[in-house]
């Protein structure tokens, strides 16, 4: 049976990889918000082409991230938390794959690997 200070472990660390997956989330909105930018014209024009809903979606992404982090530091040590922050490129890595046809090749895939090894490493020795 889970006794209090389990279930506040187990859920600090949901909220930790759901601020994760939102920064993670914010980057490849980023990505798709300016991958079609234009860099001739005037500043004026360069910097209109930025505000776009997915732009804008990965900022808000950057922000829920960021507020769910902070309350994450006032529960845990931030050795343990920062340590997730390392499923990031895994997300990263999986998602421009996914969504943008980047190329992966077995040294990304070895590294990926061994990054998740050692963030269950880091969990279980908690």
């Amino acid at each position: 049976m889970l006794n209090i200070d389990m279930m506040e472990g187990i859920m600090v660390t949901i909220l930790i990889i759901i601020s994760v997956i939102l920064s993670a989330s914010a980057q490849i909105l980023l990505k798709y918000g300016v991958k079609n930018i234009s860099i001739t014209g005037s500043v004026f024009h360069i910097l209109v082409q930025y505000i776009n809903v997915y732009v804008l979606l990965g900022i808000m992404s950057y922000i829920g991230s960021m507020i769910i982090w902070l309350y994450v530091l006032t529960k845990v040590d931030v050795g343990y938390a920062y340590s997730f922050t390392s499923l990031g490129f895994v997300l990263v890595m999986l998602f421009s794959i996914i969504l943008f046809g980047e190329n992966v090749n077995l040294l990304k895939i070895i590294g990926t690997l061994l990054i998740s090894f050692g963030i269950v490493l880091i969990a279980r020795g908690r």
